[in-house]
């Protein structure tokens, strides 16, 4: 599958395009190497919440359409060596074109080597999941053995691997969302209900620490369901931008809702982040769901599919040609 290629074709290019809400379309898109960037064959992305939220215009700080979604992705230089590009770093998918597109022109400084020893896949479809997973538990909570931890949405993307880390870290985890989750030594809870089920399952205490990436209604449940000083870490909001909080619940407490931006962080500790959390991978400890793996052909039909998976969906953008 992932054959060497050591010639990279810019004026061949196809990117997929979002034309309008909900609306995508692949264009020839010619590209070439800019100052400091590597022109790379793009291999494999994932599609994640912040790529479908550009390309439903729920993202508040987009460009206007047509945009280039795509943060992250599996590249192949031309020396055929695999690398997890981070273009989000740089605004890539976001405020810039991104990486869905079958060459990319990408800086040398947030492209990360993928040993041989590890899927490429697992990277496209969990390495950024992880590394949001270690950052907020490691130094936004700073979960310590023994102390209990809600997740939210612990079936997909972030939630998975946070639910993976605390474990790892000896922490009580409750891991909550729609369909149950059976994993050993930790507690699944459903949304209806949930603050009084999380307080029988603390003895009462509420949990120490929040993982957050769903926002709405949700966000408030779970409000109600933490401790005192509750460190509650929002990075997203797939499940609503808009959140009916109740003041007086913060104050007996001193719940802490406190929003999330991995990059506001320094690079020195990303790269660190990427080291555990590709450690992570080789050791088996947190392999990503890989729910779908379709061809860019069909990428417009990914993105309208990956909301009702269990578990990530790859465009494959390898061997694309135009003639389909």
């Amino acid at each position: 599958m992932f054959d060497c290629s050591m010639t990279i074709d810019g004026e061949n290019s196809y990117a997929l395009w979002c034309t309008a809400i909900g609306e995508t379309e692949i264009r020839h898109t010619p590209i070439s190497r800019q100052p400091g960037e590597e022109l790379v064959e793009v291999v494999a992305c994932d599609v994640s919440p912040l790529d479908r939220q550009m390309a439903e215009g729920r993202y508040p700080l987009a460009p206007p359409f047509p945009i280039v979604p795509g943060t992250t992705g599996v590249v192949r230089d031309s020396d055929g060596k695999l690398f997890f590009a981070f273009v989000e770093m740089r605004g890539g998918g976001l405020t810039t074109p991104g990486i869905h597109r079958t060459v990319a022109s990408v800086p040398k400084d947030v492209l990360y080597p993928i040993p041989g020893d590890v899927n490429p896949l697992h990277v496209a479809a969990g390495f950024t999941g992880l590394i949001t997973a270690l950052a907020i538990l490691d130094h936004s909570i700073q979960i310590k053995a023994g102390q209990s931890v809600l997740i939210l949405g612990a079936n997909r993307g972030v939630g998975a691997a946070s639910v993976a880390v605390a474990k790892d870290r000896g922490a009580h985890v409750i891991a909550a969302a729609r369909e149950e989750i059976s994993i050993d030594g930790v507690d699944y809870v459903s949304y209806e209900g949930m603050p009084e089920k999380i307080k029988g399952l603390t003895n009462g205490k509420g949990v120490s620490g929040i993982v957050d990436g769903l926002g709405g209604d949700i966000s408030n449940l779970a409000l109600m369901s933490g401790g005192v000083d509750c460190k509650h870490i929002l990075f997203g909001f797939s499940a609503g931008h808009k959140m009916p909080l109740i003041a007086p619940r913060f104050l007996g407490t001193e719940h802490q809702l406190i929003g999330y931006n991995l990059f506001r962080r320094p690079w020195s500790l990303i790269e660190d982040l990427m080291d555990q959390s590709m450690e992570y991978l080789k050791d088996g400890k947190a392999i990503p769901q890989i729910a779908q793996q379709l061809p860019f052909a069909q990428a417009g039909l990914a993105f309208k599919s990956a909301p009702s998976k269990q578990g990530r969906t790859l465009i494959m953008m390898e061997g694309y040609t135009h003639d389909r």
